[in-house]
């Protein structure tokens, strides 16, 4: 649904039991025990940033605590999610019941930030202004003397930007639910009521042709979920190609931090939470564990486009697919673009061992019976920030995000270490000697698991207690692995993820061929993709 008036504030979902039931198609009274897993989670996590907060001898933030508890009355979610019929925003499947307080949809401002042009400083600021005016209804309006805008590197697939409004905009109330990210303007009356937005901004704005392989309305969706949970940024506007998020006060991390045994052993933990997900927010469509019985075993099946569901597939397969189809549908131009490598141009006209290959490497991961969790699929190291007050990571680009298997979330983000994207002359290559070696891989999958059994000892809600969402007095079980348990699970799980270091190879490489066609962003994807490919064919044929 489209809308050409002001848009609330975008506000965190709540879970409801009729929520849940429509996006992963179990009943109303499973989507019920659900719920209340869910709200364990919420307090398992909100206890463990605490016990950290103590430990390092912080106060724990007021903010941390209350951002779970702001409610607004008509939530927005995705399209795709709730259809509405008619002014009310509800139909005869979505009623106006107490139960449904927290379900709603995401309202997409037909508003557009253009930039292909390359506007100067100033009309980029005019134009930025009148996305604040447009998207929140400013009063008074923002004017284009009260911007300050700089371009942030190292994105791949948007145009990212800090934006600083001074003095911070102000808007009606009657826009704005109750939130504690914005606090009160003034009180004469109710109705008159204005209440101050932050004045910084993370404003992202969508690559071009970007949208032909990702969801965004999967990825708004992730992002209004994980936001309760305390991942990632606050949601302030979505308009036509991008959206306005919460700036967070941090650092990016780079190529060396990652190595750092800390800071590694850190992201261990992350990436584990996030896969614990799979737990409180199941598959959509009934996704099991026997999901490699319906991925396609032909080659046709596999690199061309078919018109059976794709639902049920990890989202590796559902990419490929995808994006394999696109290649064919831009044979031509891809072929026009990449003549300029010898390389990229050697691997298409011997475009049948890529095809060869690939059904090999499907045959290594369906070997590998790697779990399907909720994956980032993307952790580099430019999608992790450090918050300055706390120090704690946070992990932000949900755009590739969904279930996906296991092994290829922490093979990919393995093979990111090799990456240098802040490289002077040479950004899009990789140094695969700098692939972390088997200590440094022991270091991060040793956290990894031990965070796992923590969380599935901790994480496991009691269907007759449902405790408040503020509860933090939680007891948290300690688990104790044995030294050769550890070791068995470690090499267990290196063993699983070997065939999906030629997978993340491929995937990547075939996204690099299509934004080749497309893409407005100063990096060399045609040279980024041929690497990429080339190192997949190697690995295959010495895997196989």
């Amino acid at each position: 649904m489209s809308s050409s008036g002001p848009s609330p504030i975008f506000v965190p979902l709540l879970p409801s039991p009729r929520l849940v039931a429509q996006m992963t198609g179990l009943s109303l009274k499973q989507s019920e025990l659900e719920v209340r897993q869910q709200h364990n989670l919420k307090r398992v996590l909100k206890r463990i940033k605490e016990s950290r907060r103590r430990t390092a001898g912080r106060t724990p933030l007021g903010h941390h605590v209350t951002r779970i508890k702001g409610v607004m009355s008509a939530l927005h979610l995705p399209d795709s999610v709730v259809v509405v019929e008619g002014e009310s925003g509800n139909n005869n499947d979505w009623s106006d019941e107490e139960d449904d307080a927290g379900d709603g949809m995401l309202r997409k401002m037909d508003v557009f930030v253009d930039i292909a042009d390359s506007p100067d400083e100033e009309e980029l600021k005019r134009r930025v202004a009148k996305l604040f005016n447009d998207v929140f209804a400013s009063v008074p309006p923002v004017n284009s003397s009260q911007i300050e805008i700089s371009r942030l590197s190292g994105a791949m697939t948007n145009c990212v930007f800090m934006v600083t409004v001074t003095p911070p905009p102000t808007i009606s109330a009657a826009l704005v639910p109750s939130s504690p990210f914005i606090s009160n303007y003034q009180n004469n009356h109710k109705e008159e009521t204005l209440v101050k937005m932050p004045k910084k901004y993370l404003l992202r704005v969508y690559g071009m042709g970007v949208d032909e392989f990702l969801s965004r309305e999967k990825e708004l969706y992730w992002l209004s979920q994980l936001t309760t949970l305390g991942f990632g940024p606050q949601l302030y506007g979505i308009f036509g190609n991008g959206r306005l998020e919460e700036f967070l006060e941090s650092t990016t991390l780079g190529k060396d931090d990652i190595r750092d045994s800390s800071t590694s052993k850190h992201i261990a933990r992350r990436m584990s939470e996030l896969h614990s997900l799979v737990s409180y927010y199941r598959p959509f469509a009934h996704m099991t564990e026997n999901h490699k019985n319906i991925i396609p075993r032909s080659k046709s099946a596999v690199f061309c486009h078919s018109s059976g569901s794709t639902k049920n597939i990890p989202e590796l397969w559902r990419n490929i697919e995808a994006w394999m189809h696109l290649v064919h549908e831009k044979w031509q131009r891809i072929y026009n673009i990449c003549h300029t490598s010898r390389l990229c141009m050697e691997i298409l006209d011997n475009w049948s061992r890529v095809e060869n290959a690939a059904v090999k490497l499907r045959t290594l991961v369906e070997a590998s019976k790697s779990s399907v969790v909720f994956a980032h699929a993307d952790l580099q190291y430019g999608n992790i920030l450090r918050l300055k007050h706390t120090g704690e990571l946070v992990v932000v680009d949900f755009e590739y995000a969904g279930y996906n298997y296991r092994g290829f979330d922490i093979a990919n983000h393995f093979c990111e270490w090799m990456a240098d994207y802040y490289h002077p002359d040479h950004p899009h290559l990789l140094n695969e000697d700098m692939y972390p070696t088997q200590s440094e891989r022991e270091c991060f999958l040793r956290t990894y698991i031990k965070a796992k059994f923590f969380l599935d000892a901790n994480m496991k809600a009691d269907p007759d207690v449902v405790e408040s969402d503020m509860d933090l007095s939680i007891q948290l079980r300690a688990v104790n692995l044995s030294e050769d348990r550890l070791h068995a699970e470690v090499h267990a799980l290196e063993r699983e993820i070997a065939p999906f270091v030629p997978a993340s190879h491929f995937h990547w490489g075939i996204w690099g061929l299509l934004q080749a066609c497309s893409s407005e962003i100063d990096f060399d994807y045609v040279e980024y993709a041929a690497q990429r490919l080339s190192i997949f064919l190697r690995q295959v044929d010495k895997m196989a």
